[in-house]
């Protein structure tokens, strides 16, 4: 793809995994003697992330903004598929000379609608469940009496477009994804609140600075360590890692990380029937259609995962097990909660866990580790050799 170029305004809403996107679009073949429209259509939808598009599109998508424009420019594919897409003007094509030619894009971004798994939870549950892991956060957050939190898969910023709301005792917060453009909207988010007209509009008198890092969350960076809350709970990010690398994540976060707390959320999937079911009886056969991978063989449960992107989804078992484990390992207590529903059987819809960790240096695993991030010499200034892989995208600090 080539000379991608977007106009209009940027109104802040843009797809994300899973997200339906309706675009308007037209491809013409370009060349020193020829412009012909090859394919157009008023209305297309299809599911962004899933490959349902060719990348140079998808791509294209996902800088743009609803109404925005855009058009790019791509090399010839096959020339059997340029006759294909032709049509009546095929057999003219046939004879044009294609070999310095090439394919314009240009697209119309008309609207999203919210992924399948986000219409099936509000199908059932006012307010949604994204909403209700946000305020399940912050009332952690309160009762801690944080100073300083880092949203480990902050994505667009919702927590923290909720928490400047909020009385806090908060100094010092950071949010990490690795989404670029899910970052630019989160500073977004956190200028409007922190920069108007130099007078920050905060419940909080006490709020100091922010940052926004681009970077996995499955690896250390020394800027984020020893904070007082870490979530991972309002874009329930694990379960769109392998198993494997879910393991990895909760290692790095309270194996070097290592929080005062740290909370974080992944679907219930004993849960998904109730959900399906409620789908049906609301007549919105679309979401359960686009329900993908079956869970059969994972969990023994008959059902499909909530979102086509989730690489897995635990039983409250196999959650139990994954966050006892790093528990014992890393010297944290933990507690089990979630949103949606009583919490009887199955279970909450979203499951939550709570670390809290046992004493200040982590006990037995500091004495077998002699970490020397978390010992009592530990000083940011004399360990500049710590790794920094993360990239910082905004800050902001009180003048």
């Amino acid at each position: 793809m080539t000379d991608l170029n977007i106009t209009g305004p940027d109104c802040g809403k843009s797809p994300s995994s899973g997200t339906i996107v309706c675009i308007q679009y037209s491809v013409f073949l370009l060349g020193k003697s020829v412009r012909e429209c090859l394919e157009s259509k008023e209305e297309f939808e299809f599911e962004f992330g899933t490959g349902a598009v060719i990348p140079q599109l998808e791509m294209c998508v996902s800088h743009m903004s609803v109404s925005q424009s855009a058009h790019f420019y791509t090399s010839l594919p096959p020339e059997s598929l340029i006759l294909a897409a032709a049509g009546e003007c095929a057999e003219e094509i046939s004879t044009l000379p294609l070999g310095e030619s090439g394919l314009e894009y240009n697209v119309i971004l008309l609207r999203l609608m919210e992924p399948p798994e986000e219409r099936m939870e509000q199908a059932l549950f006012s307010p949604p469940l994204s909403k209700q892991r946000i305020e399940y956060a912050l009332r952690i957050l309160v009762e801690s009496h944080a100073e300083s939190l880092v949203d480990l898969g902050c994505g667009s910023g919702s927590l923290f477009d909720a928490l400047l709301e909020q009385k806090t005792d908060l100094v010092y917060i950071a949010g990490v994804d690795i989404s670029q453009r899910s970052l630019i909207r989160a500073a977004k988010v956190l200028y409007s609140k922190l920069d108007v007209g130099h007078k920050p509009r905060l419940a909080t008198a006490s709020f100091k600075s922010a940052f926004i890092y681009e970077g996995s969350i499955t690896e250390f960076d020394r800027r984020i360590h020893g904070f007082d809350v870490a979530t991972c709970i309002e874009l329930q990010v694990i379960e769109h890692m392998e198993e494997d690398q879910a393991y990895k994540f909760g290692e790095c976060a309270l194996g070097t990380l290592c929080p005062r707390v740290l909370m974080v959320s992944t679907p219930n999937v004993e849960y998904n029937p109730i959900l399906q079911r409620t789908v049906l009886d609301s007549k919105n056969d679309s979401a359960g259609e686009e329900l993908t991978e079956d869970v059969e063989g994972k969990s023994g449960l008959p059902c499909k995962f909530r979102n086509y992107d989730h690489k897995f989804e635990w039983t409250r078992k196999q959650f139990s097990d994954w966050a006892l484990k790093l528990a014992s390992q890393y010297g944290y207590d933990v507690e089990f909660s979630g949103v949606g529903g009583s919490g009887e059987e199955p279970g909450f819809a979203s499951q939550i866990a709570v670390f809290k960790r046992c004493d200040p240096f982590h006990g037995s695993w500091l004495n077998a580790r002699k970490c020397k991030i978390c010992s009592e010499d530990y000083n940011e200034s004399n360990n500049t050799d710590l790794p920094c892989p993360y990239k910082e995208v905004w800050n902001w600090n009180a003048g």
